[in-house]
């Protein structure tokens, strides 16, 4: 069976071999179905994908202890060796008895943003040891932060 075209002038059916029926789409179709969707799935996987890790961009450096009364401090420095401006930077201090056995863990939140290429000090203090804390091992990391 040969596929049949009603012509728009007269109304007469006019045969048309299969080979040459075409289908033609209008471009608002084309706009809709594939521009659109580029247009939010490229902000979306960049947001997702291309987001910085805070454990890549800052790193912890000079870390000290010291004891200032039943207060054991830990102080060091977070340092931003990147392009990135970091803000609500999470510090964690877990300390380790001798024989590797958990004792306790503080943490703090730096108030102030890190800039690009900058340092910020911090300071953690675990509170009612005495001098039993200068003993402890502290294992120190980043836990949270977004860059700006």
């Amino acid at each position: 069976m040969t596929p049949k075209i009603t012509c728009p002038h007269c109304d007469k059916d006019i045969s048309v071999p299969a080979n040459q029926v075409t289908v033609r789409q209008n471009w608002k179709y084309v706009l809709l179905l594939v521009v659109l969707p580029l247009l939010f799935f490229i902000p979306t996987y960049k947001v997702v994908y291309f987001k910085p890790v805070v454990t890549e961009d800052l790193s912890l450096v000079d870390v000290s202890t010291s004891l200032n009364g039943m207060t054991l401090e830990l102080r060091g420095v977070v340092e931003n060796k990147s392009e990135n401006a970091w803000k609500a930077v999470m510090v964690e201090a877990e300390f380790f008895d001798q024989d590797g056995n958990f004792v306790d863990e503080a943490k703090t939140s730096l108030s102030t943003n890190i800039k690009e290429h900058s340092r910020e000090h911090f300071k953690v203090r675990l509170n009612g040891l005495g001098k039993e804390a200068l003993k402890l091992e502290p294992r120190v990391k980043l836990t949270g932060g977004y860059a700006e």
